[in-house]
């Protein structure tokens, strides 16, 4: 896709004025499967757009655990490790699998920001969605089973199953690949064994209709 097309369309920009300023120094990139983009703690200096491929963001716990804390496969998505513009990264960010990036410089964004609206109004609607899948996310963790939440997460990711490991899907949704013991009673399912449940289910229900 015409760079062009593809900010006008996936980031729903229409002032032509600012696409074409966007434009002059952005750059398309291709990054390898199982590259790291930005670590955690970096002051990230491009502002990266996904066009094709599959990311996601992690953090290590207080035992260095990997933990999966996002990802990123929809085209149009913004590959960011923090909210504010310019600060230092919370989390890092690596592709997991090869990428096609749109690449603008910070640089080039933050003074557009102050003198149009119509930009900083897309940046308004970045934070305030991805602030919606943080609060969802949150309740969905407190709150459900985790057969719900793997059911949450093949709606809200279709198709995300297949192309990630199953490890990062678990650290995404709190559990784990394999039993995770929460009490003496009560034994935690696999992530493989939800898949598992969840065919089957789709299966039954599929010869009931």
């Amino acid at each position: 896709m015409h760079k062009e097309l593809f900010l006008e369309k996936c980031l729903n920009l229409s002032d032509q004025s600012v696409v074409q300023k966007l434009l002059e120094d952005a750059q398309t990139i291709h990054v390898k499967q199982n590259s790291l983009l930005i670590e955690a703690g970096e002051v990230q200096q491009q502002v990266l757009i996904l066009v094709e491929g599959v990311a996601r963001g992690f953090l290590l716990d207080a035992d260095g655990r990997d933990i999966t804390d996002c990802f990123a496969y929809r085209q149009g998505e913004v590959l960011m490790g923090c909210n504010a513009l310019g600060t230092p990264s919370l989390i890092s960010l690596e592709t997991m699998r090869d990428c096609e990036l749109l690449s603008i410089p910070l640089s080039k964004i933050l003074p557009l920001m102050d003198e149009n609206p119509t930009l900083l109004k897309c940046y308004i609607q970045f934070l305030l969605k991805g602030l919606e899948r943080h609060w969802e996310g949150k309740m969905l963790m407190y709150r459900c089973s985790a057969m719900e939440r793997y059911q949450w997460f093949l709606k809200m990711y279709p198709g995300l199953i297949d192309l990630v490991r199953n490890k990062h899907v678990a650290s995404f949704l709190g559990m784990t690949p394999g039993y995770h013991t929460l009490n003496n009673n009560y034994k935690q399912p696999t992530l493989s064994k939800l898949k598992d449940i969840s065919s089957k289910i789709f299966y039954l229900q599929r010869v009931q209709q």
